[in-house]
């Protein structure tokens, strides 16, 4: 039988860099994290539905970081570069936030995100999950549960700072929620990550409203509000 592991929490040594926030300098820090800003090393889900604003509100999370220094990547399974082109000229901010289209590589989705990931990012956006996995389970043939597994335990290496620069990455896996506002992924995805925040649309107005109903690194207790203005996000509290 296979030796078992129990370990105590004095016996535990990590990089102090895990304990130190990456700051979005916007009202985003003060739920992101109890210590203002995201955690490295961590993985979360951003979950909406259509039209909610979640690649809006992931790709200006990593402008504002790649602004910081920080080494950023978004993941696209869902825009072309014509696509991407467009969005940057309605918000010139994500236009220097590096892109992976996922759809020039469909072919071999499992090895180009293995070297890509390997190079060691601070921050990395997937948009969406159910696109990886649907392409995961088309090319090899295989179940999105068998996918799933796979993605969860590749980004737990990077977590880890398993890579080729030893950096402790943190994943925003971006997720749909259905019409009835209920998660559309599966348990394993919402019980194996840290975090999840939820995004909801004002049907009568341009706000949205983002609060975590989990987050490992910071409380659930305050709602962000934000307003994809032209060109801008505009955010701002609310009390609940």
């Amino acid at each position: 039988m296979e030796k078992i592991s129990i370990t105590r929490g004095i016996d535990l040594k990590f990089n102090d860099s895990i304990m130190r926030p990456m700051k979005t300098n916007s009202e985003l820090d003060a739920i992101l994290s109890e210590n203002g800003g995201l955690m490295p090393a961590t993985n979360m889900v951003i979950a909406g539905g259509p039209g909610s604003g979640k690649t809006t509100l992931t790709l200006d999370i990593l402008a504002r970081l790649t602004e910081e220094g920080h080494k950023t990547l978004f993941i696209s399974g869902e825009m072309d570069e014509i696509g991407y082109f467009k969005y940057c000229k309605r918000l010139p901010r994500i236009a220097k936030v590096p892109v992976l289209f996922l759809k020039n590589y469909a072919e071999k989705l499992a090895p180009t995100l293995i070297q890509v990931l390997d190079e060691g990012y601070d921050v990395v956006v997937i948009d969406s999950v159910a696109e990886v996995l649907g392409v995961f389970r088309d090319i090899y043939k295989t179940t999105e549960v068998a996918g799933e597994r796979w993605l969860l335990e590749l980004q737990d290496k990077h977590k880890m700072g398993n890579n080729s620069t030893n950096t402790h990455t943190c994943f925003i896996n971006i997720q749909q929620v259905t019409k009835a506002g209920q998660f559309a992924g599966s348990n394993r995805l919402k019980h194996m990550t840290d975090a999840m925040g939820i995004i909801k649309r004002d049907s009568d107005t341009a706000e949205r409203r983002l609060q975590f109903d989990k987050n490992r690194d910071g409380n659930t207790d305050q709602v962000v509000t934000f307003t994809i203005r032209p060109d801008f996000i505009e955010y701002g509290f609310e009390s609940i």
